[in-house]
């Protein structure tokens, strides 16, 4: 279990007091008190047969550098970088958000992903930008082929948010990617959107098949904590909120030019928390976050 506050003292008396005052009225408890619980012990939703494999709970105050780079989209290690970004600290012009170290933080043993509305200079590409994002990835550090990935999160809301749970090739050569959960505060087909997509083949022929949940944030409320789960198998792909299935795609329904292309690579995962250039911006809240309690990978027995 991750403790907010070490104040236990403080949390038994906010306890007790609740306990026994207030004649029995309902107590709603502020979401910023420093004595919330982050529970580690909540249930999981894997489908049967698999065994956990890796696992990050970002318990540390220190971001685990053998598992993420943050604040770039270059590994140091290498030089490798994700392929197709138009610098270190952008991927494309389609974002707004110049990715930096400072917005890329542990708090609360959660990982925090930070977009904030402010004034930058940045040397790659070299510009001024109206905005800086957070941005972890796991290239060359923590990747799998095929299997169960489990993430319990926090999205943003607002129209000019941009932010993802996905999956890149290993290999340096755009496609294919898994986007497990992508949210859009606003989209071209809609606002309000959680996208769950595959890419297949390599750039520039890849091929989209796309699919969304509608009205997210006003179903789910993307500030709540929810368990996010993606299983990728030989055969289909799943997605679920809560351990409730909300898309699956088979291999099977494919047509056989994208069936023949389904990913059977290695793939890291990418966090990121953007802004998108080309949606309004009237709804939106300065800064705000992505958060991740933890993420786990699990395999498939055989």
């Amino acid at each position: 279990m991750k403790i907010i506050s070490d104040k236990k003292t403080v949390l038994l008396i906010s306890l007790l007091f609740t306990l026994y005052s207030c004649g029995g009225e309902d107590i709603v408890k502020n979401s910023d008190d420093p004595e919330q619980i982050i529970d580690d012990t909540l249930e999981r939703f894997i489908p049967d047969g698999y065994t956990k494999t890796w696992e990050d709970h970002f318990d540390g105050t220190e971001i685990n550098t053998a598992h993420w780079t943050v604040g770039s989209l270059r590994d140091p290690e290498t030089g490798d970088i994700v392929p197709g970004a138009d610098g270190d600290h952008l991927l494309k012009t389609k974002y707004s958000g110049y990715v930096t170290k400072e917005d890329s933080y542990l708090e609360d043993g959660a990982l925090v992903l930070r977009n904030q509305k402010r004034f930058f200079t940045g040397t790659s590409p070299a510009g001024n930008y109206s905005y800086t994002s957070g941005w972890a990835m796991s290239m060359h550090k923590v990747y799998f082929n095929k299997g169960y990935i489990e993430m319990r999160a926090q999205f943003p809301s607002g129209d000019k948010v941009w932010p993802a749970l996905w999956l890149i090739a290993e290999d340096l050569v755009w496609g294919p990617e898994w986007d497990m959960f992508e949210y859009f505060g606003k989209n071209t087909v809609g606002e309000d959107v959680m996208g769950m997509h595959l890419l297949v083949d390599e750039w520039p022929n890849q091929k989209w098949d796309t699919g969304y949940i509608y009205n997210f944030d006003a179903t789910y409320d993307c500030e709540a904590w929810h368990i996010y789960g993606f299983e990728w198998t030989e055969e289909k792909a799943v997605w679920t909120v809560d351990g409730e299935i909300k898309r699956e795609l088979l291999k099977s329904n494919l047509t056989p030019n994208r069936a023949n292309l389904w990913p059977n690579e290695d793939m890291y995962i990418v966090f990121n928390n953007e802004v998108q250039t080309n949606a309004t911006d009237r709804t939106t809240q300065w800064p705000n976050y992505l958060k991740i309690d933890y993420v786990e990978i699990y395999k498939k027995d055989n």
